[in-house]
């Protein structure tokens, strides 16, 4: 018989336990025919340890879920996941965008092995990162990877981005003017703090892993050149600047190239210039990732599959509350959140990303949508929407 599980929403779990051994897919299948409603929702798929496998969305459970049996075993990835599936769960969702998110914010919570290889609207998009570690660095990757389980809760993300070859030329731009390191995860970091014995003793002197610090490109905390607190200053720094708050490295370069064609030195003004260029890209890349962070905050009305609309308030790109139109009390605590003080967003977490790419998604690929949204609740409710 299927059991209920504890969750946020009723959900219902279907478990290989229930079969007999010698025909554990088939009866897994049947119990699915039998129970699983066709109704929006969302479906987890967990290993016989309770792992989360796989997280998906449907506007038809069953039917979803019963495509899986019919896949060709091996060769398809999701006919191997029914095989290695121990549990199936699922919830039921009042419409397609409430399951869309609901899935979003399941994967990242469970960051679920299947999933991971095709993280669908994070794939059309890039980022640029500011990890964390001692010795942090700027890193330009696929929106997706941001879903790594190494990734560091405390990283910042900027973006996103359509292009990634002017994202890479600024960066390396950035960090040669700030002096941040570059280098790969693996080369091992001794700031000048960390202890080491043998930082002062010019017979141990450490060798540089490139030539960047040999060029003033690097503050070198490969070889212990620097501190722990110098290089978090011009981290700082190259932090303010993807915020919009300063544009001290490209007023710098500026400077320079000036003074190189006051100097008649035209071949080094001529590669400032082209290292201007590049900054100046993607200072109009972050404006307009600045003004699109501010832009989606607005009241979304969704018609419910049963019930009441349901509202769901944007702030930022995220969902941050949503209430059924029948249930005042909720209503109420939804009014009371939309007239909070608004800080408006400069970066990204990588939390934030996905409810971000989202939207973004479904609202360009389904415009009749933003007929449903107004800049606030009160509007919305005055609103008539079809």
């Amino acid at each position: 018989m299927p059991r209920l599980t504890a969750d946020r929403t009723p959900s219902v779990q279907l478990s290989l336990l229930d079969a007999a051994s010698s025909t554990d897919v088939a009866a897994l299948r049947e119990l699915v025919r039998r129970n699983a409603p066709n109704t929006p929702g969302i479906y987890r798929m967990r290993g016989a340890r309770g792992d989360v496998l796989y997280v998906g969305k449907s506007r038809q459970i069953r039917t979803r879920l019963l495509s899986y049996f019919r896949l060709p075993w091996p060769a398809h990835r999701h006919a191997r996941l029914v095989r290695e599936a121990a549990h199936i769960e699922w919830e039921e969702a009042p419409s397609e965008f409430a399951a869309l998110l609901r899935e979003t914010r399941l994967i990242r919570a469970h960051l679920p092995p299947y999933n991971r290889k095709g993280a669908r609207p994070l794939d059309r998009w890039w980022v640029i990162l500011v990890d964390g570690g001692d010795v942090p660095r700027l890193r330009v990757q696929r929106a997706s990877a941001t879903l790594d389980r190494r990734q560091s809760r405390g990283t910042v993300v900027i973006g996103p981005f359509a292009q990634r070859a002017p994202l890479v030329s600024a960066v390396r731009v950035l960090n040669d003017a700030l002096g941040l390191r570059d280098c790969p995860d693996r080369t091992p970091m001794v700031l000048r703090d960390a202890g080491d014995l043998f930082a002062n003793d010019p017979r141990l002197a450490r060798t540089p892993g490139c030539h960047r610090y040999e060029t003033r490109r690097c503050l070198g905390p490969c070889i212990a050149a620097c501190s722990h607190t110098e290089y978090r200053v011009q981290l700082r720094r190259a932090q303010a600047f993807l915020d919009g708050a300063t544009d001290a490295p490209r007023s710098d370069l500026a400077r320079d190239m000036a003074m190189a064609s006051a100097q008649l030195l035209f071949e080094r003004a001529g590669w400032l210039r082209d290292r201007l260029t590049a900054l100046e890209t993607l200072e109009a890349q972050l404006l307009r990732v600045r003004e699109a962070l501010q832009r989606p905050s607005f009241a979304y009305r969704v018609p419910s599959r049963a019930g009441a609309d349901r509202i769901y308030l944007v702030r930022d790109g995220r969902v941050i509350a949503d209430a059924a139109l029948d249930d005042a009390e909720a209503m109420d605590a939804l009014l009371a959140r939309e007239a909070e003080p608004v800080v408006r967003a400069t970066a990204l977490t990588v939390d934030a990303l996905e409810e971000l790419t989202l939207l973004e998604h479904w609202f360009r690929t389904r415009a009749e949508e933003q007929t449903r949204t107004a800049p606030t609740v009160r509007e919305l409710l005055v609103r008539r929407v079809p």
